[in-house]
């Protein structure tokens, strides 16, 4: 999973670390801007509060893909993750 890169909240560190090893680009929440081309968010904010647990954000052209990972398994995660960028 080359040049996918991956924005994630603090907290989630089980999830970065699985992400990384299986060759995603990881940043910390805030950090890849408008680059990033999935977010992962735990207690969702008002930003983000009626999202479903995966859905796609556009901004123009660009799209992202936010999850909330609230209540989920890294496991759970990987499989959202897995079922919109897949190789």
């Amino acid at each position: 999973m080359k040049n996918i890169k991956v924005e994630i909240q603090n907290g989630l560190s089980h999830v970065e670390d699985a992400l990384k090893n299986e060759g995603f680009d990881v940043y910390k929440y805030g950090t890849a801007g408008l680059d990033a081309d999935i977010t992962i968010i735990t207690g969702v904010d008002e930003a983000y509060e009626e999202i479903e647990p995966a859905q796609y954000h556009c901004n123009g052209k660009k799209k992202m893909l936010v999850i909330d990972a609230t209540n989920s398994t890294t496991n759970e995660i990987l499989k959202r993750v897995h079922r919109y960028y897949s190789n």
